[in-house]
Parts: C-alpha cells; structure tokens; sequence
C-alpha cells in the first residue's frame, strides 16, 4: 500500500491520483510562491519547468512576466489538468505544454535561459542523466533551480518508507551539478527545504 501511495506522489494516475494530487496541490503553492521571485525572470527569457503538476508555477510565471514558458510532465491527468489552467497562456503563444518522459523527450538544445524542477529530483534513479540533458537544453549562462527537501527530512516521512523516493543530500545534488557541467552553485533554506541555483 505504501507504496502505491509513493507511486502515485511520483506519477498521479485514475482516482486516487485525483486525491493525491489535490494534497500535492496545495503544498506546492506556497513553494512557488517564494521560488518563482528567486528565478529573476527577465523579459522574453524562456523557461522550463520540469514536472509541471497541475501547471500552477507556469501559470503564475506567464500572468506575472513577459516571457515564454515551457513544461514538461510524465503524468497525463496532471497534463490534461496543466492544459485547462493554462489555457489562455497556451491561446496567446506565452506557454506550450508537453506530455512526456524528460529523461527521453527532445525538447531542443540550448533552448532556454532558465529550467527549474519542484519537488522532482526524488524521483530520478540517478542524477548524472538528468543534470547533463538540463545543462544541454539551457543557453550558455542560462541558470537550473531545484527545490528539493534534504534527504534527513524525507526520512521523517511516514509515508516514505518503500524505495520509490531517492534520498538525496544537498552534497550528493551538488557534486552531480559540478559533474554535469554545471558552475557557480549556491542554495538557500526555502521552507521545509533547499532551493538550489547552479550556472551553466
């Protein structure tokens, strides 16, 4: 049971997807409240979101900045979610939603200016992947944020008890960044966890 609880935090699907998503929901906007200042969003920058959930940052980023906006989300009840939130960005060109695995999708190379991830980076085998196809897809000087609980505080989960959350600690996340290309790393406590911002 547990894990079909962990499963459903990573890829919401049917009912009770529904259910788990409204408990994602509603924990993740105060997170993109305070994380979407720190992205310093500039005028017709690009910027990618990777796993997107119901679409609430790129909504908020595309009614807040003059900027296109990009995502890309593996789970298509939170796609088709995203699309109807969305809809009046996607009708004025400012936002394109994608459904799709990040790990095995084109998204194009040196495409964007900023990429960042919310509460993602648990569910990644392995790191070296994922940071190295980010580094690839940002514009030289482009920046990759990641807010992610440390490793410490996820094992206080309940819940968390199976293997389908990866347990990272900051040190772990930022040697993979600089192993991927990735320079100028820094991060900052943001609520009950870290948001990490590294430079290409």
């Amino acid at each position: 049971m547990l894990s079909f609880i962990e499963n459903q935090f990573r890829k919401p699907t049917g009912f009770f997807g529904k259910i788990i998503s409204g408990v994602m929901k509603k924990g993740n906007k105060s997170i993109y409240e305070k994380v979407i200042p720190e992205l310093e969003i500039k005028q017709n920058e690009r910027i990618l979101e990777i796993g997107y959930g119901h679409g609430l940052g790129i909504d908020r980023i595309a009614s807040m900045y003059d900027c296109f906006v990009s995502g890309i989300d593996f789970s298509e009840l939170m796609f088709k979610e995203a699309q109807k939130r969305n809809k009046r960005h996607i009708t004025d060109n400012k936002v394109v939603l994608h459904y799709g695995d990040f790990l095995n999708y084109d998204l194009g190379i040196n495409n964007y200016d900023k990429a960042f991830c919310i509460n993602v980076i648990y569910f990644w085998d392995k790191l070296e992947k994922p940071f190295s196809k980010i580094n690839s897809e940002l514009r030289s000087g482009g920046c990759f944020y990641i807010y992610m609980v440390n490793c410490d505080n996820l094992n206080k989960m309940d819940f968390n008890k199976d293997k389908v959350f990866k347990k990272y600690t900051i040190g772990q996340v930022v040697e993979e960044l600089k192993s991927s290309g990735f320079n100028s790393i820094s991060y900052n406590k943001q609520n009950r966890g870290y948001l990490i911002r590294c430079k290409k």
